[in-house]
């Protein structure tokens, strides 16, 4: 049996992200690949994308297709079977100091997935965001994974005090690069409470709606002066100008020099 080390899987990897506690990784099948028995060295989650094959396990096989996910602990062994070709997954491997670190345990990875009817919705974002790619994609994508493991467990109807705190300091602070854990320091709220109720409370992660305060001051900009749009990217706090109006865009359907002539 084969045992895959961490950033290693039988497809061809196209496309990864990766920081201390996790992997990202897109991962293409456009050829049969080895039917054995395998395991990985970390815990990890696959999204289908595209394709889908028949996976093996212990005593059971699974059908898998387009928006499976697909869930595996440690070391579980499986194999995978009449892969649909082309297929695409989206594989992301969480280390043990990810739990350690946000207070999470690793016995109960599968049941906090499997209660979690977003999942789905949070892999899709993690996968915009790798498109996107910039600052703040980061924490995004830690937030995401988070929100994984909030279940099903209920929510206080009311607001909480610390929500609109937030909303004053990243409007106060619109210029700025704001991480998760540094709001998390000023706030004195863990970051974990902050990344499972934010899109609550907000509709979107932390990450978009730094990204929608810096078009919406970059519209004022663009209404209001004759600054070029290199200097409203600088100003708003985009890394380029291609940054800027791909943002600006994805945001507001308009590019820039677009959105000025209206």
């Amino acid at each position: 049996m084969n045992l895959l080390r961490s950033k290693e899987f039988l497809g061809k990897t196209v496309d990864q992200f990766s920081l201390k506690d996790y992997n990202i990784s897109m991962v293409k099948y456009k050829e049969p690949v080895s039917e054995d028995w395998h395991s990985h060295e970390e815990y990890h989650l696959s999204l289908i994308i595209q394709g889908g094959n028949l996976e093996s396990r212990k005593r059971k096989d699974i059908e898998v297709f387009p928006g499976s996910i697909m869930l595996y602990n440690k070391n579980e062994v499986h194999r995978n079977r009449h892969t649909a070709f082309p297929s695409v997954n989206l594989n992301i491997e969480i280390s043990d100091c990810f739990f350690t670190k946000n207070e999470l345990s690793t016995s109960d990875f599968k049941a906090s997935m499997h209660k979690n009817t977003a999942v789905q919705i949070q892999l899709l974002k993690i996968y915009k965001e790798l498109k996107v790619n910039d600052l703040f994609s980061s924490d995004s994508i830690h937030s995401s994974l988070l929100t994984f493991f909030s279940g099903n467990k209920n929510i206080a109807d009311q607001k909480p005090v610390w929500v609109d705190t937030i909303r004053e300091l990243l409007c106060d602070r619109w210029d700025e690069f704001i991480t998760l854990k540094q709001l998390s320091e000023e706030l004195q709220i863990h970051p974990v409470t902050i990344s499972k109720y934010f899109s609550k409370y907000f509709n979107c992660t932390l990450g978009e709606y730094m990204r929608r305060i810096k078009v919406e001051k970059a519209i004022l900009f663009l209404k209001n002066s004759n600054m070029s749009l290199t200097e409203i990217a600088f100003l708003c706090g985009f890394s380029d100008q291609s940054h800027f109006i791909k943002t600006f865009k994805f945001n507001t359907g308009f590019k820039p020099k677009e959105f000025r002539l209206i």
